[in-house]
């Protein structure tokens, strides 16, 4: 017998799970040892439902962590995780929410001397090759050991029973929370128009089945009501449409957001992982909407959603309302091990507010030093969430294991106003380069030379080094003070007396980012022909030479990129925004595109005569590729009308809606009037 088995036996093992169960609270089992051995002890620990994740016996239908979301709405009584599998953060948070009040989460490791330097398989995902496994930090698992190390959600003590707990059932079938929150839900549907309802709750609090059972109620008082349902993807949705029986109806973000879909209430379900441009195009179509998001979550943080989300509510639907869910429904308020799962995973990170603003100072901080400071490191991570909703608990091992990651903080004192996070990238090695440019092999890993090598066609790209700047964030309360600008040029001036040869970032694009960087001098030199599916957005990639021999390299870079522009406008980038587009740009002319004769004649009979655009089309592309600099005295509409109408091919009547103007004739007089007074300006 193992020294668990001593300490559980089977009487004991049974007594434990009733007394949990009985006072609504869950435990974490730390089995370190031998791998064989840890599985050997789980099995001695087992209840009757069981997830297993990772390598496990065959009865127990093990799976990956990979595969880790399948089980999301499900419920279990033993979680197993195997950590010799590879601690995948993002997997754990979402499975511990899945145990419900008595059960176990048993997590077998490697003894804790030694867990840190274990060769982690979860590591792969941190390094291009996977043979470089072995360069990543240790950081993350020895912090988990520090937190872990005499928590109590890791106590086998029975628990001291205070009240008992009792489960939601038949004659129970709401929380408290839950039932309070039903009007509100009603509300939506039966009351004032524009009155949109925000539904926030960490995981576990009955969100998503709640949407579920009020719809159902809706559909069977009034049986003819269409209520569509949303989420970032049909399975994201199924707990929600489980509860409501299936007789509400799926439809895609994107759809939504671009077609007049015939409805009476649309539900939005984990709206922190929809784009926020998708949720904005909603909420001008719609005028009953429920936003229902995970406060805390595997998949990202409500807070950074929030914090963007409500100034758009507040100045599109001022009386929008929002109720929070706090009570559990799987365990008891008393629960100590979901604490434990968010200490683990930086679920309750938080940045505290700074002083005003005085002298800030900037500093190069090691993931080491990072990871044994704790209340540092919950500043530094809650500043990232709140900077991007797409942070996950996985990016909480990138920040303290992730080679080759530069860490930067601005602060004052104690306080933290701004961090940045950079990747250093290439050399890449002349074969695999290669390899890459031709589209034969795509490595995870330094993207700003992949990408020029595979998308771009500079074959030299290889060969240079890159300081990516994967993050940037300043604190909310300082935005517009100059922080970030001061704290970007830190970054120039560190990485060029590192040796460096370029600064560079890419991210998902908007009009309203690319000013900041342009303004630091760094240049466009690829769009993505793709929408980022967590953004909705197109990736931009911008870099700035730091090594002045490899200036005239990057403007070839941007020529190059300009050039092929008008070709991906009219397909791809077809529904790029146009003041993006000119912000891409640069207002830099293109060197060698040189307007012939037949091109001025062209012209001059478009603007001043009534020759068709369409006949004139391909020399006005030529003359704006030429003559870009003449767009930055103008506004935004006529760049819109420019743009959108020569290089993207757009259809003339949604160009007159956007521009306002009465249908394609008036496109074509406004076009017109434009180009005659361009071609007769001195600029010109």
């Amino acid at each position: 017998m193992n020294a668990l088995a001593r300490l559980l036996s089977d009487e004991e093992h049974h007594a434990l799970r009733q007394a949990l169960a009985s006072v609504g609270e869950r435990r974490l089992v730390w089995l370190e040892g031998e791998e064989a051995d840890c599985v050997a002890r789980a099995q001695l620990l087992l209840g009757q439902t069981i997830f297993w994740v990772g390598q496990g016996p065959a009865r127990y239908a093990p799976y990956p962590a990979a595969k880790a979301l399948q089980r999301l709405g499900q419920e279990c009584d033993t979680l197993v995780f195997n950590g010799f599998s590879g601690l995948h953060p993002d997997a754990f948070g979402a499975l511990a929410g899945t145990l419900r009040a008595g059960g176990l989460l048993l997590l077998l490791t490697p003894p804790r001397e030694q867990w840190p330097s274990w060769p982690d398989p979860d590591r792969v995902r941190l390094v291009a090759l996977p043979e470089q496994a072995a360069q990543a930090g240790h950081g993350f698992i020895a912090r988990l050991v520090r937190v872990l190390t005499q928590d109590p959600a890791c106590s086998l003590e029975l628990p001291y029973v205070v009240e008992h707990w009792h489960p939601l059932d038949a004659t129970r079938p709401l929380s408290t929370d839950q039932a309070n929150a039903l009007p509100a839900l009603y509300r939506v549907l039966h009351g004032h128009r524009r009155r949109p309802l925000v539904l926030t709750a960490d995981r576990g609090r009955g969100k998503s089945s709640l949407l579920g059972l009020a719809a159902t109620e809706l559909l069977r008082l009034q049986p003819h009501l269409k209520i569509v349902v949303t989420a970032p993807s049909l399975a994201t949705a199924t707990t929600l449409l489980t509860h409501a029986k299936h007789q509400v109806e799926y439809c895609a973000p994107d759809r939504l957001a671009s077609e007049d879909i015939a409805l009476d209430l649309l539900l939005v379900d984990e709206a922190a992982a929809i784009p926020t441009p998708l949720l904005e195009a909603m909420l001008a179509r719609y005028s009953r909407i429920i936003f229902a998001t995970t406060e805390h979550g595997y998949e990202g943080t409500g807070r950074g959603f929030h914090l963007r989300f409500k100034r758009i509510l507040d100045s599109q639907t001022p009386d929008w309302q929002e109720i929070t869910l706090t009570e559990p429904i799987r365990w008891s308020c008393r629960d100590p091990l979901e604490p434990l799962v968010f200490r683990m995973l930086g679920l309750d990170a938080c940045v505290t507010s700074p002083l005003p603003i005085r002298c800030p100072l900037w500093r190069q901080i090691s993931q080491d030093e990072l990871a044994r400071d704790e209340a540092l490191l919950q500043q530094v991570f809650g500043l990232l969430v709140l900077a991007h909703y797409q942070t996950t608990p996985s990016d909480l091992r990138v920040l303290l294991e992730s080679p080759d990651l530069d860490i930067h903080l601005l602060q004052q004192g104690q306080g933290l106003l701004g961090v940045a996070l950079v990747v250093r990238e290439g050399p890449i090695a002349e074969p695999l380069a290669q390899e890459i440019w031709a589209g034969r092999r795509r490595p995870r890993g330094h993207l700003l030379p992949q990408s020029l090598l595979a998308h771009g066609g500079h074959k030299c790209a290889g060969a240079r080094r890159y300081a990516r700047i994967m993050r940037i964030a300043i604190h909310p309360e300082c935005h517009r003070q100059g922080l970030g600008s001061q704290l970007l040029a830190q970054l120039e001036g560190h990485y060029r007396q590192a040796g460096m040869d370029y600064l560079g970032a890419a991210f998902a694009a908007s009009a309203d980012l690319l000013p900041f960087w342009r303004a630091a001098g760094l240049v466009v030199v690829r769009i993505g022909l793709q929408r980022d599916a967590a953004s909705g957005c197109h990736a931009v990639l911008l870099l700035k030479a730091l090594n002045k021999g490899y200036e005239p390299e990057l403007s070839q870079w941007h020529q190059h990129f300009v050039r092929q522009l008008p070709v991906l406008l009219a397909g791809a980038l077809k529904r790029l925004p146009p003041e993006l587009i000119w912000q891409a740009v640069g207002g830099g002319a293109v060197e060698d595109c040189v307007l012939e004769p037949f091109d001025q004649d062209e012209l001059d009979c478009f603007a001043h005569h009534h020759k068709p655009f369409e006949l004139c089309q391909a020399s006005l592309q030529r003359w704006l590729t030429g003559h870009l600099p003449l767009l930055s005295s103008l506004s935004a509409a006529d760049r819109h009308l420019l743009i959108a109408a020569i290089w993207q091919y757009a259809n003339w009547d949604e160009l007159a809606r956007q521009l306002q103007l009465a249908g394609k004739p008036a496109v074509i007089k406004a076009l017109r009037g434009l180009l005659m007074r361009l071609l007769a300006s001195e600029s010109y």
